[in-house]
């Protein structure tokens, strides 16, 4: 009893004293790009040429609601060459270190101070999370390695809050976000009100060849926080109608202390060793207070500018060893068989 008096007594203080933090800006899908080392916010017209040539148009749709999608690509560069001012708007927000990419080995940390304590949690409900209250960090790699990600979330008084994050194989298209005017979250009037989409449909393939179910707002009657989906694909578009779909690979959640947040970084810090192809990959990332399904729930304190500290690690996998094929395999045999046999009857 006297233990839960002093962790209830605890909570309080905690959420008491951090009822002053300032409220961190909550923004669109704007990539911490691990392999640049800097926030990429948007394309500009010249990079959405690149992107496009690199991924492939958006495809077009006809169809209710569907009017205002684009062709043009809104997605992040593939080749060091086109990581200028000319294609892409970088922003100074986060402090990244020991950055470096290559085949063999690539690696960053990144300090984030806009992370709320309840962004991925909310991604784990039926009714999803919102994107803005989620940071996404996206990395490419040039051959199948050994990907290690490791996230911890804490304030400036030295809690670390229940955190966790979500891997996907794909990337968002710059810019995307929850929005009523998004062509994948449609509503419309006032009070606004859900309509059909063409992409609700279901199974639409992006230009990434990544398909995802997307819900449908016409026959599905609950009312949607948002499109963030924590365990599961999901897509989303930017206002001018480009859109993508992520692939959901894995969620790292493990550590749930009871009371939301622990004392040390170890008691809330979630890691991830996981081999993956050569490709894109999106990092979804935030406080885990909410969650479903993930230990013991302990409710939000409903805070933002908390700050996220992501390390990523990528070293190329070693290779498998190649089993021989069956007629190598018996070839063996049967020429050991013969050496025996000829050392046998030299000694006769």
């Amino acid at each position: 009893m006297k233990m839960s008096c002093s962790i209830d007594c605890l909570r309080a203080a905690v959420a008491a004293t951090l009822a002053a933090v300032s409220v961190g800006a909550l923004a669109h899908v704007e990539y911490y790009d691990l392999n640049q080392g800097v926030q990429v916010r948007d394309l500009t017209a010249a990079g959405r040429v690149v992107s496009t040539a690199q991924y492939g148009a958006n495809l077009a749709f006809s169809g209710a609601g569907a009017t205002g999608l684009v062709t043009a690509s809104n997605r992040p560069l593939t080749d060091p060459g086109s990581w200028t001012n000319a294609n892409q708007i970088t922003t100074s927000v986060g402090s990244f270190s020991d950055v470096q990419f290559s085949a063999a080995l690539s690696t960053a940390t990144v300090l984030v101070n806009d992370v709320t304590d309840n962004g991925w949690g909310a991604g784990t409900r039926a009714v999803l999370g919102d994107s803005h209250r989620v940071d996404f960090f996206n990395f490419r790699l040039q051959q199948r390695s050994t990907v290690t990600i490791s996230w911890e979330v804490s304030d400036a008084f030295g809690n670390f809050f229940d955190g966790a994050f979500s891997l996907y194989a794909g990337v968002l298209a710059y810019q995307g976000h929850d929005n009523a005017l998004d062509q994948l979250n449609p509503k419309t009037g006032f009070p606004p009100t859900r309509v059909q989409n063409a992409l609700d449909a279901g199974g639409v393939v992006d230009a990434q060849d990544i398909a995802s179910a997307f819900r449908n707002t016409r026959t599905n009657t609950v009312d949607y926080a948002g499109q963030f989906n924590a365990l599961n694909d999901w897509g989303q578009s930017d206002s001018g109608g480009r859109w993508s779909n992520i692939d959901f690979l894995a969620a790292a959640n493990a550590n749930n202390p009871s009371a939301g947040f622990a004392t040390t970084a170890a008691g809330t810090r979630e890691t991830l060793v996981i081999d993956l192809d050569a490709g894109h990959y999106t990092i979804a990332a935030s406080g885990a207070l909410g969650a479903v399904g993930f230990g013991a729930v302990a409710p939000s304190f409903n805070l933002s500018g908390l700050r996220g500290r992501l390390e990523y690690r990528a070293q190329a996998a070693t290779p498998a060893p190649v089993p021989l094929p069956a007629p190598a395999a018996l070839f063996g045999v049967a020429l050991a068989a013969l050496t025996t046999r000829r050392r046998r009857r030299a000694r006769h």
